[in-house]
């Protein structure tokens, strides 16, 4: 597979500018002598290009360089891409400990291999993968993505380069949904169960409050109607007493119900808040997919919060005692993820050139609409 791309991701912007020179010049150039586009972190981007210009400026390196010509800003920071390649579940994702850098050795830079990994493992197929590592990998590098596949003389290589060039500057030429972090949260509808004694003591007396709410209401009626001489039918006097006691009942337990509810929510907010900070800290920082967080949610039982709530009661560790499950149940996930192969050249350009057919079929549509 030719390889004219590269991805070098580097702890700060001035390693990331390093890892592109040598000794002032280009490390990375074609058979032409034109440069080489280089990934970097996104978190890293504007670092590296601000420490290329001064490097510029001083003279160190070559001053017709244009840095962001050749700097192209990944979709990951550095810390998500080290976390991946330390996995060891995508082949040729790699971390090297010697200078801290992550790179991968495949054309779909690190952002397009990633982006392939993540769609397998929230369970889309392998085509499915594919074309979007494709829409990825062409957002980070442009129209330069296509010049690094060996294509064929067939290939009407002006389609692909507009269709790239395109996809690179509006990003809204096709519909597809690219990986995107989200926020997942706890259900935070905890049940009394597993609390202390006192929360339970609240739940077990709604009973006997609905009881004391019926005879207020039967008080409440014997007074009104003097004791049931101003009503002469015993018959409506004995519904009128039945509702009344009914209705106050319900109204009790309901209420008492209600400020319980209010009470174990008020009593475990902090709490809930510190799990679910953690468990955007772990989307965020292993890029977990929809299916993963799902599955992380769901054995984060409310039974299982109760019980850390229970132990907590307290504690100044909550915080710690939080983090501890959201980590242990991230661990299991990350665990389970499927090795991932990433696609050889004859795939992506399969993929490639069915893309961008649909992409010419859909500009042909529209324009054929708009001339009828």
């Amino acid at each position: 597979m030719a390889k004219i791309l590269r991805s070098k991701y580097n702890s700060t912007g001035e390693r990331c500018v390093d890892a592109c020179l040598n000794y002032g010049e280009l490390r990375y150039v074609n058979e032409d002598g034109s440069p080489i586009s280089i990934e970097i972190p996104c978190d890293k981007y504007e670092e590296a290009a601000s420490d290329f210009e001064d490097r510029i400026r001083e003279g160190i390196t070559q001053s017709a360089i244009e840095p962001k010509e050749i700097l192209k800003r990944g979709s990951l920071t550095y810390a998500q891409a080290k976390n991946l390649a330390n996995e060891g579940r995508i082949k040729g994702l790699d971390f090297f400990e010697i200078d801290g850098s992550v790179e991968c050795d495949h054309i779909l830079g690190i952002s397009g291999s990633v982006e392939y990994a993540l769609s397998v493992w929230n369970g889309e197929s392998k085509n499915e993968s594919l074309v979007k590592a494709l829409v990825r990998a062409i957002k980070v590098y442009g129209e330069e993505f296509i010049n690094g596949l060996d294509l064929d003389n067939t290939v009407d290589l002006t389609s692909y380069t507009r269709f790239a060039k395109n996809l690179y500057t509006t990003g809204s030429i096709v519909d597809i949904n690219l990986y995107k972090v989200k926020n997942y949260h706890i259900d935070n509808e905890i049940h009394i169960d597993g609390l202390d004694l006192k929360e339970k003591s609240i739940k077990n007396i709604d009973l006997p409050l609905g009881i004391a709410g019926a005879f207020l209401g039967f008080i409440i009626v014997q007074i009104c109607t003097n004791y049931g001489e101003i009503i002469n039918n015993r018959i409506i006097s004995v519904l009128l007493n039945s509702i009344v006691m009914i209705a106050f009942g319900l109204i009790v337990i309901k209420s008492s119900r209600y400020l319980t509810d209010k009470y174990v929510k008020n009593n475990t907010q902090i709490i809930m808040e510190m799990f679910n900070e953690e468990l955007e800290k772990a989307s965020y920082d292993n890029l977990l997919t929809e299916k993963e967080a799902c599955i992380i949610l769901k054995n984060i039982t409310k039974g299982e919060v109760s019980r850390l709530l229970l132990d907590m009661k307290g504690s100044v560790n909550k915080k710690v005692s939080s983090s501890n499950i959201v980590t242990k149940e991230t661990k299991f996930i990350l665990d389970a993820r499927r090795i991932v192969i990433l696609p050889s050249e004859y795939e992506i350009k399969e993929s490639l050139n069915r893309l961008v057919e649909a992409y010419q079929d859909k500009l042909s549509n529209e324009y054929n609409v708009n001339n009828i």
